[in-house]
């Protein structure tokens, strides 16, 4: 009987989680209302103090150079920080197989009871020759995942790139939340 509370507790937990991105020709957009760039992630009777310092807690604990990589903040209401991700996708381009990397931007904003997470700025590169992974546009300008009609041509590419930033939504979420990791069980 426990086995069974477990296992509907942990499936409520995935499907609780509602907040996530997609890939549109647009940019990364808000799965549940296309029209806003941004997620809110909920943490109830949580103020926004308490929220930004969670969050500084997080940079500090998951960033090897946290000073280096904020770029921006005012306490208690806005932070904002940089992450380099090596390697962090592969684009099959006409059947060769090409690492990307990124630098990114996430701003976050802080009111009680929830934060505001947006991706501000996304520079993606193929590691082997600096073409640019773009999300619309010409394939003589690098490797877009949408053509310049709209139509998808790296789906795989979209999937690999939602994943990504979807589990990292996820990750500032229960930290914010103060759901530990089995790291933090010692």
């Amino acid at each position: 009987m426990k086995i069974i509370i477990l296992l509907f507790a942990s499936l409520f937990s995935i499907l609780g989680f509602s907040q996530e991105f997609e890939v549109t020709p647009e940019g990364l957009k808000d799965k549940s209302n296309i029209e806003n760039e941004y997620l809110v992630i909920d943490a109830p009777d949580q103020k926004a103090s308490d929220l930004y310092l969670t969050a500084s807690k997080y940079i500090n604990e998951n960033y090897k150079n946290p000073d280096e990589v904020i770029k921006g903040k005012t306490e208690n209401e806005y932070l904002r920080f940089e992450t380099f991700a090596g390697q962090f996708l592969i684009v099959n381009n006409s059947g060769a197989k090409l690492e990307v990397s990124a630098t990114y931007t996430t701003e976050l904003r802080f009111k009680d009871g929830k934060v505001k997470y947006e991706i501000t700025n996304l520079d993606m590169t193929a590691d082997n020759g600096g073409r640019s992974v773009f999300f619309q546009g010409s394939i003589w300008k690098g490797y877009p995942i949408y053509s310049t009609k709209g139509d998808l041509r790296l789906e795989e590419t979209k999937k690999d790139l939602e994943n990504y930033f979807n589990s990292r939504v996820k990750s500032i979420s229960e930290f914010l939340n103060g759901k530990k990791s089995k790291e933090d069980d010692w």
